[in-house]
This record gives C-alpha cells, structure tokens and sequence, in this order.
C-alpha cells in the first residue's frame, strides 16, 4: 500500500518555557532575594495620543482601549505546563550560553518549574489582574497587575513579559479604531441630521473595510489584528478574523460581513472585460452590493461604458442591485470625484438637504489608503456637497496595520513592588519612562475620574471597586482563569462601544503626569529622592 511521502515538519510547538526573552529566562540567577521572595509588576502604556497621528486622535483625547490579553494568557496557561516540556527547555539551553570559550549551559529555575508542575496542575502561581477588555484606559494607569502568589515565586511573576506585553498590539489596532469610528460618527451626523443614531452608527461600521490578510505577516495576526477591527467595523475580507469572532461568540452572528468582490484574477481570462461585469451582476440579487475592479485595464472605460449602463439598468427595473466600483491604482481623489459626478450626470442620486446620495452607483476606495488620504477625500467630498460615507467607504489593507509598533503606546511592563509589598521605582534619562510604587488598585468611580485620582493602595478607598479584574490567577489549581476571560464577543464590543462614550477624554492633572493618589507620589518622591539623594 502507498503512503504519503511528507518532509520533515518545520513548524514545532515551542516549550512555554522558552516563549521568553533570554535575560528573562537566566534572571533568577541574579535577582535580589527580596524579589525572588515576592514580586509585582505592572504593565502601563505611557504616550499621549496625540503625539501618535494627530490625523486620528484629538490634542485632548487620550482614551485607548485595553485588548488583547484573554488570547494572550489562553495560549500561555490553558493548557498545563508538562515535565516533557521541562525536559526539552533543558535540552534545548544546554547550549545556549555564549562564552569566549565556547557555547555553555544556559541557566533557567529548573527547580521552581517542576515545583509548577508537581504542585500547581503545570500553571505558574501567579495572579495577573486587569482592566476588562474594552475598556478604556489612560496614559501611565496600570492597566494589568502580576503578581507572585506562593513564596519564592517571585520570578514567575516576570517570566511572561515579552509575551503577555504582547497586547499592546491588539489595544493600538483597537484604539486606532474607535477613534476613527468617532470622527467618522461626527462627520456622519453633520452631513445627515435625518439619520437615527442607530442609522449613522450602521453606516459607520460599514465604512471601513478590513482588506488587511494579505497585508499581515502571519496567520496569527489575520486572526488577532482582523479580530480587533471587528470589536469597532464591521466589514471585512479577513475570513479567519470573522470566523475567531464568530466562535467568540458563542457561534452566534457578530455583524461581520462581506460581498461579492471581483479581484483582477477574475477580469483577466474573460475575454470581454463587459462580459465578467455582466456575470456578476446577473449572479448578484436584490439588494446585493456588486464589487466590482475596474481598472484591469482602463478605469474610466470600464466605469463609463460597462458599470454605468448596469447601474442604470438596476435603477430602471428596480431590480435593487447597488453596482460599487473599485479603482485599484491611480489618483484615488480624481477616480472618486470622476466616478461620484458621472453617477450625478446620469440621474443616479437622491438629494437630502444640502447633500447628494447614491443611489444605484457608488464605489470603494482601496488602493493604498492611509487615514490621512480618506480623511482629506472625505473633506472634498463634503464640501462638494457629495454625502461621503455613503458614496464612498475605503477598503484598507496595509494602512490598518503598517503603523502598529510598540513605541506608538510606549508599552512598558515595571517592577512595582517586591517583598512585603515594598514599592520600587524605575527611573530614567528620560522622565516619560519613569514608573510609579505598588502595588496598585484602578478606581472608575464617579469621583475617581472627576478627581482625577485612579491610581491607589490596595487598601486606600475601601468602599470603591477595583476595576483590574482577576484574569488568572495559578495558585488557584482547580479554577485557574477568572470568570472574565468568558466574556464573549459582544460583551466586549458594547464595552469596546459604550465605554469610550461614557469615559472623560483625559484625566491629566496639570503638571502631574500620573493620576495617582497623593500616598503613592509620595512615596514615589522618597524613592527618587533615596536613589538620587
């Protein structure tokens, strides 16, 4: 009988335990026994929004959107560390260690991971708390805390940082979203005051369409960054993401969609370019928008002689068919504003107040957007009188994710406190990447944020809520994972949705860069003070 002759595999599971930076891995050779005993960290973004793209966030408005840790400590922990995972680790760092003699043994705490394993079901006992995901959050708040739970676990509390600092991707994406989301709502109800607010806010989430697979590095950002999209929009061409969503939801409809699309691979063999437009468009039925590329060739020939007699021909019989163009090269203002005058030219538009709507023929703008091209198409389209979102909703692959890098949040994961609590600080050349003592509580009351104070002890305000939840927390051998990591889809998206609405756009106070209580700057100025003298 044959069998399939296959290659040897390439793509391996990586030991937990070596999904780590190197100086992570060694450091509990030479961290102090203070922190080997105890340990807490805290992850904050530090940088103002406006400092990122001030074409997407406001000089007044630093609300970011915490996202992406759930994925993040579900790939770590739930499943359970093994001893065969140990062995490999070992294995593998026997050689890892550069000498100037020669490649050595490669320390990593052996002991204490076969402790995890005998002693706590093969998760490490620690307890990473907070802010749901998204939920708003603020420059220099802690937005999640770890911290070691068993003594001599200090060092677990750190193992994870390069990964679970991860997150700040899908907050960024996220982030970036809402904002748009928001202008675009503005925008919306100022050309159409007829709309309801459920009207404007459908035809928003429609107006961003996620083109980005191709655009992504791998298979695991198409899911985590196309996921993060469909938390604000709701149109999208990456399937993978919709289908994460989808299962996050319980299998239950989220709103992400898509339509009939031509790529130019589908133009290319007809040999009439009309012939491929008049196929599609006989497949489509009432009130399906037809994709449809039409610069395989030439633009305007296409638009004018095949697209345009489909549009009219819709519009005659009523047969409900919306004919969408879609340049793919060329000067993206001068397509839009050609393709929206010829629609007027022919009678295939409804005027509302000042503002002209399509009707049968309307387009899709995806070649090369970035949200300081739309913004600036959108301003023309505006001031000529043509109802933007509606003629035009942008398709946007790279654009969605070329600008996301670590910096733009400044994402930092800080020592705060060691034994007994004892806060610690870093300080730094630079004043923007100094932290705060902890450990911490995050307050959402009503005066937290009119006070601007939300950073405080643990045991300071008793009667207000901590709003860090509890993630995962390992010491918990039989109910490791907080009830907030089954939060579904939709609970998220509200949040994602109604939070920001609700939330101030800034708590700064002045000078004072960290809404913290007057105890914990306090003690922070000891610190510089005992460290600086």
């Amino acid at each position: 009988m044959n069998k399939v002759k296959l290659p040897s595999r390439k793509i391996q599971q990586t030991p937990r335990l070596l999904m780590a930076d190197a100086y992570t891995i060694c450091s509990e050779e030479f961290q102090s026994e203070g922190a080997k005993q105890k340990s807490t960290y805290y992850i904050t973004y530090r940088k103002d929004l406006h400092t990122v793209n001030p074409t997407v966030f406001d000089n007044d408005d630093n609300r970011m959107i915490s996202m992406g840790l759930a994925r993040i400590l579900e790939e770590l922990f739930y499943d359970p560390i093994t001893h065969a995972e140990i062995d490999e680790t070992k294995q593998f760092l026997a050689n890892f260690k550069a000498t100037t003699t020669g490649l050595k043994k490669f320390e990593f705490p052996e002991a204490l991971w076969r402790r995890v394993v005998d002693e706590f079901n093969g998760r490490p006992p620690i307890k990473i708390e907070a802010i749901p995901e998204g939920a708003v959050v603020y420059p220099n708040e802690p937005i999640v805390q770890i911290t070691s739970m068993e003594e001599g676990f200090g060092e677990m509390a750190a193992y994870f940082e390069s990964k679970i600092l991860q997150m700040w991707a899908m907050s960024e994406r996220t982030t970036v979203a809402r904002h748009w989301f928001q202008k675009l709502k503005e925008r919306a109800q100022r050309v159409s005051p007829h709309l309801t607010e459920d009207e404007v806010d459908f035809l928003v989430s429609v107006s961003l369409h996620d083109f980005g697979d191709r655009a992504g590095i791998c298979e695991e950002e198409s899911q985590k960054m196309g996921l993060s999209h469909l938390f604000v929009f709701n149109g999208t061409d990456t399937v993978t993401a919709a289908y994460q969503a989808y299962l996050l939801n319980n299998k239950q409809p989220t709103g992400a969609a898509s339509v009939f699309a031509l790529a130019h691979r589908i133009v290319q063999p007809w040999e009439n370019e009309q012939d491929c437009y008049i196929n599609l468009y006989e497949k489509g039925g009432f009130g399906d928008l037809l994709s449809m590329v039409a610069d395989c060739y030439k633009y305007k020939r296409a638009v004018k002689d095949y697209l345009l007699p489909l549009a009219i021909k819709s519009a005659k019989n009523n047969e409900g068919k919306i004919v969408v163009a879609r340049p793919d090269s060329g000067n993206a203002l001068e397509q839009v504003l050609w393709t929206i005058e010829l629609a007027v030219e022919n009678g295939l538009y409804t005027q509302i107040g000042d503002f002209k709507y399509p009707t049968t023929l309307k387009l899709i703008e995806g070649d090369g957007m970035t949200f300081e091209v739309m913004n600036e198409i959108y301003d023309v389209l505006e001031a000529k009188g043509f109802s933007p979102l509606d003629w035009c909703p942008f398709g946007v692959g790279g654009g969605l994710r070329n600008f996301l890098k670590r910096d733009d949040f400044s994402a930092k994961y800080a020592l705060c406190a060691k034994e007994n609590d004892e806060g610690v600080i870093k300080l730094s050349e630079v004043e923007g990447k100094a932290t705060l003592p902890g450990p911490f509580k995050v307050l959402r009351s009503e005066r937290a944020l009119n006070e601007k104070v939300t950073i405080v002890k643990p045991d300071e305000y008793p009667d207000e809520e901590n709003a860090l939840k509890v993630f995962f927390n390992g010491s918990n051998i039989y109910e490791p994972f907080g009830e907030i990591m089954d939060d579904d889809f939709m609970t998220i998206k509200n949040r994602v949705m109604k939070d920001f609405d609700n939330m101030p756009k800034n708590i700064t106070r002045g000078e004072e860069r960290f809404p913290a209580s007057e105890s914990i700057l306090q003690q922070r100025r000891d610190l510089i003070k005992k460290h600086l003298g």
